[in-house]
């Protein structure tokens, strides 16, 4: 089963020394029931570079028993992003410069659904670190809707 559904996308990043960044983005997107009960949810957005932008396409992955979240990015950069309570592993970050090697570590995870599955929030909070140095502190909170007709 598949549906359009909206895709709202919010980033807190904090690192030491500097404000905390607040990122949002609205997509539009597809959200597909899997026979085993899992589900994915595919949007495109844009992103800033500082040199103009560039389209980001994402893949969200929720396990059958929402206690783990895998975002695949492709584009220009990809990468593969993994979250679950006290889950902490090893990623790459490719870019047009090279890929740098980080750990995530996941402080805590949440999934919920409102109404079925007409509304899901997810929530991962997790630090990032570079050559076992926490480079960032930070948040991602995806909020998923049945898209409005129009």
């Amino acid at each position: 089963m598949k549906r359009n559904v909206e895709v709202n996308v919010t980033g807190i990043h904090s690192r030491e020394g500097e404000p905390t960044e607040k990122v949002e983005s609205l997509a539009a997107g597809i959200y597909e029931l899997l026979e085993d009960g899992s589900f994915i949810v595919e949007y495109d957005e844009e992103q800033d570079t500082g040199a103009g932008s560039m389209k980001v396409h994402n893949r969200v992955h929720i396990g059958a028993d929402g206690r783990k979240m895998e975002i695949v990015r492709g584009g220009a950069t990809t990468s593969t992003l993994t979250f679950a309570d006290d889950l902490e592993y090893d990623t790459e970050y490719a870019t047009p410069y090279g890929t740098m090697l980080m750990k995530v570590r996941t402080k805590s995870f949440d999934f919920t659904k409102v109404g079925g599955d007409e509304e899901i929030k997810l929530v991962a909070d997790y630090d990032l670190e570079i050559e076992g140095q926490v480079v960032s502190s930070s948040m991602i909170v995806i909020d998923i809707k049945n898209a409005v007709a129009s």
